[in-house]
């Protein structure tokens, strides 16, 4: 985890509130790891501001940044574009 400093200025955010953040989402991350679960997020774990253009913080974990299809298979489950890939299910 990493905390970027002059980016928490920039947005005019509390670097501190932002590590308590950070903290908190690398800690769920790896438990999530842990579980045999993967985060789905950016690919890379980072906090950004909403407009997307500072990231104030790179996280800790797995956090799989795939095209985020997804779609409710036969059973009526809501799957993944993993689940699809290369696939025969249905």
């Amino acid at each position: 985890m990493h905390i970027y400093n002059d980016e928490c200025e920039a947005a005019g955010l509390d670097r501190k509130e932002v590590r308590r953040i950070a903290a908190g989402l690398s800690r769920y991350g790896k438990q999530a790891r842990e579980l045999g679960l993967t985060v789905f997020g950016c690919g890379t774990g980072d906090i950004r501001t909403n407009d997307g253009c500072l990231i104030v913080a790179s996280i800790d974990g797995d956090f799989d940044g795939g095209d985020g299809t997804t779609r409710t298979d036969a059973y009526g489950l809501l799957r993944g574009e993993h689940y699809y890939e290369g696939s025969s299910h249905d």
